[in-house]
């Protein structure tokens, strides 16, 4: 049986002895989105003599077992909360360390004289924040026609353009990453390694849900054509039947309304049915990956698209992760 493991340090310094006076456990969540990457450490203080990192500290988290480490990056302790009884410290991390900044709201546009495509606009936003940009080029080749960011913080911004061209966005370890969603790729194309699902080798308990909601058969989008002076739309196919969806606010072109279309028919595929995981540990696995789910039962097995990954360490307990899913597609 594999020992789990982990380890935080402060300034080159490993301080998880120093902070674990009594029990202490960790949580780190992964996910989808510029807030998505967190930290969680809980510290039983029973005498209230352990002194906690102070905010804006940076802590570089290695975990996994002890014979299978894992760099979970650099997190920036943004809250420390002491309560009782019994005494007990909580301290809170984001992973984004520029995330301060890209919430200062600013008037900007981009046309696509100078922003041919949308890698030209999440280069801009990537330098201006330290960043180094990690865009697949299913995203980064689309061109642009128009947008505008009305004092829009650049997270705002981003979260709006990555809904428009169906991107995850996210920022890790310095990194601003555009990939394709439901893909289970990388940004150079490569797959993520799968996180494997199974009854008698490492499942613990599952939930899934399939939603009977109304379902769209088609989405519209609409947009003005000005040679002819009128309106037309397009369509992208979104299920087997139901009323067609359509999307209000006309786009700028047609390549930008089959955008849109597109976008929203994947996310409404997407939403039919979710599913929650908890196994044992498994520190390679992270959010976009595909999770194979075999040896439950029909309606259960089969591909999920990860979500939010959450891995829960406790000294001296055991090592589990809890993986959120939908649809890939």
């Amino acid at each position: 049986m594999p020992s789990p493991f982990f380890q935080i340090s402060a300034g080159g310094k490993d301080i998880t002895s120093k902070l674990a006076g009594g029990q202490i456990s960790l949580t780190i969540k992964d996910g989808v989105g510029l807030d998505a990457d967190t930290a969680q450490i809980e510290i039983d203080d029973m005498h209230g003599v352990i002194a906690p990192p102070k905010t804006g500290v940076e802590l570089k988290i290695i975990a996994g077992y002890v014979d299978d480490r894992v760099n979970f990056g650099t997190f920036t302790v943004d809250e420390v909360t002491l309560s009782g009884w019994p005494q007990k410290i909580s301290i809170s991390a984001q992973s984004a360390k520029a995330k301060s900044a890209l919430k200062e709201g600013r008037p900007k546009s981009y046309d696509k004289e100078d922003y041919p495509t949308f890698k030209d606009v999440f280069a801009e936003i990537a330098g201006r924040h330290g960043l180094t940009l990690s865009i697949s080029p299913e995203i980064g080749s689309q061109e642009l026609e128009y947008e505008a960011q009305a004092e829009e913080d650049d997270i705002s911004f981003l979260t709006r353009i990555g809904k428009k061209l169906d991107a995850s966005i996210s920022i890790k370890e310095d990194r601003l990453i555009a990939a394709k969603k439901g893909t289970g790729t990388s940004v150079s194309g490569q797959p993520l390694p799968f996180i494997v699902v199974r009854r008698g080798h490492n499942l613990l308990t599952y939930s899934v849900s399939r939603k009977d909601k109304p379902k769209h058969k088609k989405v519209k989008a609409t947009w003005y054509n000005r040679k002819k002076a009128k309106r037309e739309e397009v369509t992208a196919n979104a299920s087997a039947d139901g009323p067609d969806f359509l999307i209000r606010a006309p786009a700028q072109s047609k390549a930008e309304a089959q955008k849109q279309a597109n976008s929203k028919a994947n996310e409404l595929k997407r939403a039919e049915a979710k599913a929650s995981f908890s196994v044992e540990g498994n520190p390679h696995a992270r959010a976009e990956a595909h999770v194979i789910a075999s040896n439950i039962r029909s309606m259960v097995d089969g591909v999920w698209r990860s979500v939010t990954v959450t891995h829960n360490w406790t000294s001296g307990g055991p090592y589990t992760t809890s993986i959120e899913c939908e649809l890939p597609k």
